[in-house]
């Protein structure tokens, strides 16, 4: 089989692979805190280097490159902007931490930076998009009574819950934690999710009646996917042509024959 039909199949599938995740984060330009992904392609080691072999030989087909493969694929935590809304139950994070939310599973913690927050009908502080309940520091959910919401007034600095009779006395704390190394992975409805140890954070503040916006550039995505239409195309031609050459040699041996 041509060498050169793997390269470029190989140049095609890395290529579409990044096309999938930029026309994500397109999709998501407009979404709270979204976090864009980004992928890197890197050097696909060479044949015999891709094999494990010892063996070094000088002959061309060994000594030609590798191609192109996906070096990493994750996402971009790098600060949004914050906008200022009116909504007391809004929040904005600035820094690295995330909220906690329930539902963590085989040994998975879930977290968000979407500070779009709700009272359910039972006073239990809900993260809008999932509806699941945000955690306080103890890993209890936090509910408020028809009272409490009454007199609730926003958000403090570290996640404080204040009462607009008492503002020395919070009514809840939110849990603001940073995993280690920052392992995190999109798990849908604007959750993520780590398998790594969570700490708590001291150094990010807590923005009320604000929102971080999304993370997504359409301006810089719309470039890539143009840059990316044109390598899949290039490709293309290249698995054309290099189909067209077997043809002929094959055309040729047969005559030979």
């Amino acid at each position: 089989m041509n060498y050169g039909l793997y390269l470029s199949a190989n140049g095609i599938s890395c290529s579409q692979h990044k096309m999938n995740v930029l026309a994500n984060n397109l999709a998501n330009v407009n979404t709270t805190a979204f976090k864009p992904s980004e992928v890197v392609m890197a050097e696909r080691p060479r044949e015999p280097q891709q094999m494990r072999s010892g063996f070094d030989s000088r002959q061309l087909l060994e000594q030609l490159g590798g191609g192109t493969t996906i070096g990493f694929s994750g996402p971009n935590l790098r600060q949004g902007s914050i906008e200022h809304t009116d909504q007391k139950t809004d929040l904005a994070l600035r820094g690295d931490a995330f909220l906690h939310v329930e539902g963590d599973r085989n040994g998975r913690t879930n977290l968000t930076r979407d500070g779009r927050l709700q009272f359910d009908d039972q006073g239990i502080l809900r993260h809008a998009a999932s509806g699941l309940s945000i955690l306080d520091e103890r890993g209890r959910r936090i509910q408020l009574s028809g009272d409490e919401q009454l007199r609730f007034s926003g958000f403090g600095s570290k996640g404080e819950l204040l009462d607009r009779e008492n503002l020395n006395e919070p009514m809840a704390k939110m849990a603001l934690v940073k995993p280690e190394g920052m392992q995190v992975k999109p798990a849908g409805e604007n959750l993520f999710e780590t398998d790594a140890k969570i700490t708590a954070d001291s150094m990010t503040d807590v923005i009320g009646a604000s929102l971080e916006s999304s993370g997504a550039d359409p301006v810089t995505g719309m470039v890539e996917m143009i840059k990316l239409t044109r390598e899949i195309e290039m490709n293309s031609r290249l698995i054309q042509y290099q189909d067209a050459m077997i043809g002929q040699a094959v055309t040729a041996l047969g005559r030979v024959v």
